[in-house]
């Protein structure tokens, strides 16, 4: 057994700095494809310069444009809070006054009714006063005219 171990000795003593001068070689092969690798991308690299500049200058060219839309976001964002403001505050006003607002629609339009109610019956007053037949009481007062109540069935 002794001289298996000194012939296996014998061998790595002469095959050991083959093998590693195989190994060095290969080492010295993946560095430099390794160091080419590295040359290509740094290449790589400075050739995308002049790019990255360029879509630089174009994003700062866009930014402005964006900018002013923003700002008119903003712009329509505050009218439309002011327009709900003020809407809410118009309702309530008609809220609060609707007593008022229904006081004032039903006058007026009692005054357009009289109105029209005096004109249509003087007329007729007037043509039948030329007629001697027919007595017509000229004190005669008209004091409401009837309204047609429009019902919900219809809408």
């Amino acid at each position: 057994m002794d001289a298996l171990l000194e012939a296996l000795h014998a061998v790595c003593v002469q095959i050991l700095p083959i093998i590693g001068a195989v190994v060095l070689v290969f080492l010295c092969i993946f560095l430099k494809k390794l160091w080419q690798l590295i040359d290509g991308i740094s290449a790589t690299v400075k050739s995308l310069d002049p790019t990255i500049k360029l879509v630089d200058q174009s994003i700062e060219k866009v930014q402005a444009p964006l900018d002013t839309a923003v700002k008119y976001s903003h712009t329509l964002d505050n009218v439309h809070d002011k327009t709900v403001e003020s809407i809410n505050k118009a309702a309530e006003a008609a809220n609060e006054n609707a007593g008022r607002i229904k006081d004032f629609f039903l006058d007026k339009f009692n005054k357009q009714a009289d109105a029209y109610v005096e004109k249509n019956t003087s007329s007729y007053f007037e043509v039948t006063k030329d007629e001697p037949d027919i007595k017509v009481e000229e004190s005669a007062e008209v004091s409401e005219v009837p309204v047609k109540e429009e019902s919900a069935d219809h809408e």
